[in-house]
């Protein structure tokens, strides 16, 4: 029979152990005899309590009856003993195993629902850059695939360049949405659509200007390129159809960040499945027949698909009451969204102007190297996509054990990630391999360009097997933000590869300057975290707090 200050502290636990638990993206825990397949998501699968669900403080012991009555105080000090996710066998509780297995299958369960979609969501875009690619070299030929180089260099990276605007929105609007734990589903709609309202204004702002840039500035833009005149007006046609409609792509990403906020995944993905067919269809029509448009055709479908997603996606976040309003930033909101986008826009222009360079050596070797690079570039994105889980994971799972100094879980999380990376690589590596050795035929029909490509294949495995492990890594460092030594390793590594673009005589050479770069900044960035130094060495080598990880209270402390 429990006496009565067990009773108390078994009240106690039932209050904590009552409150919502909030699961975060997690790791595929790789060991001896035991394989947990698990994906990654942004977001959290966390329940909302009501305000009139009932509640156990320590005021109302004496009067609340704990519904575990035969529960022990021992039993719940091995409860709460034990990590959420955790790889250790504990043998002294079976029952207790059985029921945390239970909840962990239940849990993988749910957030494989919201992985295998979201995944599907990161690989559409690229995938419809390369039905482009297909169309536009079957259908024009080589010219037409070497003009859609510096055309696509043009937008796409534009686009990136703001795609710290969406990265914010998820930090931001994430930690809106699932604070405070009790919150009802209306307050925390009004938080996200709030958190969210600035970026929203300002990629539409943007957008704007740069549809206005596009549209009188194109030919002095291909000339300091310095893009073969030859290649101007196919080139002009892509930019001017996908600039018109920049606003839109960039308020997309934007209210994409929004879903996945809400841990719905199926809604956007139906969104971007249908206008991937719709834009499918449009290239068919305006590209191949019987317009036959060539690339400002392939263009003009994309932009009237992104323009059929945009609004299904705003009307879909009316429905659900998240759609932000737009206003005009005042000094907190701005102060707020630079705390994120500052850091991260200094990055992003250091990789884009990479880019840049890579593309501007292509533009030396030749037309169908040209062409063979373009091919090559677009297979590259589309494969290291599926990297992007694993940057999402770090993202998500790592803040809250790096701010609590939980070294021994933030240790074997970092691990999960960096071994998920490396089977990852190898196996996304040498699918991009025999695409590119096997596939070329399907985007141009030009033997030269085909020959490029294949030529290039070995060095695209590396490349892409490199930068899988980078995103993954990329992902711990902005969860730790750590984001003085990621500029600083970044511009180093770019540095690195500008000198190095000088000297490359083929397309294979560029992309091994890009694999060296990627391998430059993991390399440095894993061995400082593990030698403990930066937010993330601290945390997964103890050294905060005088080297040791934080204890949990006692039983009896929690009593007092």
């Amino acid at each position: 029979a429990a006496t009565s200050n067990d009773k108390q502290l078994l009240n106690r636990h039932n209050s904590f152990t009552m409150k919502p638990l909030a699961l975060s993206s997690f790791a595929l825990l790789i060991t001896a005899n035991d394989w947990h397949v698990t994906a990654a998501f942004v977001g959290q699968f966390q329940p909302r309590i009501s305000s009139s669900s009932p509640s156990y403080s320590h005021h109302d012991h004496g009067t609340r009856q704990s519904p575990i009555p035969s529960a022990s105080v021992a039993s719940i000090r091995n409860r709460r003993s034990r990590p959420l996710f955790s790889t250790s066998k504990d043998d002294t509780s079976n029952n207790d195993d059985e029921t945390d297995n239970s909840s962990n299958n239940s849990s993988k369960r749910e957030m494989l629902k919201f992985a295998i979609p979201a995944l599907g969501i990161y690989l559409t875009n690229p995938l419809l850059s390369n039905i482009d690619n297909a169309f536009v070299g079957r259908t024009v030929g080589a010219m037409g695939l070497a003009a859609l180089s510096p055309a696509t260099l043009c937008i796409d990276q534009a686009l990136y360049l703001f795609s710290f605007l969406s990265r914010a929105t998820t930090g931001l609007a994430s930690r809106a949405y699932t604070s405070p734990s009790n919150a009802s589903e209306e307050e925390a709609k009004c938080k996200l659509k709030d958190a969210a309202s600035p970026a929203l204004s300002i990629s539409l702002f943007c957008g704007a200007v740069m549809s206005i840039l596009y549209a009188f500035f194109t030919p002095n833009i291909l000339n300091a390129l310095q893009v073969d005149p030859l290649l101007h007006t196919s080139a002009t046609s892509y930019i001017h159809w996908r600039g018109a409609i920049s606003a839109a792509a960039m308020a997309q990403s934007i209210l994409l960040s929004l879903f996945m906020v809400a841990k719905d995944a199926k809604t956007p993905l139906k969104i971007i499945a249908s206008t991937a067919l719709l834009n499918v269809v449009g290239d068919a029509l305006l590209c191949a027949w019987p317009l036959r448009m060539g690339c400002g055709g392939a263009a003009a479908a994309t932009a009237a698909a992104t323009l059929f997603s945009t609004g299904w996606m705003v009307a879909a976040l009316k429905r659900k009451g998240m759609m932000p309003k737009l206003k005009v930033p005042n000094a907190k909101d701005c102060r707020e969204l630079l705390s994120f986008t500052g850091p991260l826009l200094a990055i992003q222009l250091t990789r884009m102007v990479g880019f840049m360079n890579m593309q501007r050596t292509a533009m030396t070797l030749g037309l169908e190297s040209l062409a063979g690079y373009q091919l090559c570039m677009n297979l590259m994105i589309f494969f290291i996509l599926f990297g992007e889980p694993l940057s999402q994971l770090g993202q998500t799972k790592l803040p809250s054990l790096i701010d609590s100094n939980k070294t021994e879980e933030a240790m074997a999380t970092f691990k999960s990630i960096l071994t998920l990376s490396t089977f990852a690589a190898v196996g996304v590596g040498a699918a991009a391999y025999f695409t590119t050795l096997f596939g070329s035929g399907l985007f141009s029909s030009n033997l030269a360009v085909q020959a490029v490509a294949k030529v290039t294949a070995p060095t695209l495995f590396f490349a892409v097997s490199q930068t899988i492990v980078g995103i993954a890594v990329d992902g711990a460092m902005m969860a730790s933000r750590d984001f003085g030594f990621m500029l600083a390793t970044g511009l180093g590594s770019f540095v690195l590869q500008s000198t190095l673009l000088t000297h490359c005589k083929s397309v294979g050479d560029i992309f091994s300057t890009f694999t060296v770069r990627l391998g430059t900044y993991a390399l440095l960035s894993v061995g400082r975290a593990l030698l403990g130094y930066g937010n993330l060495g601290r945390a997964i080598r103890g050294r905060r707090g005088g080297g040791k990880e934080r204890e949990p209270p006692s039983i009896a402390q929690e009593a007092a």
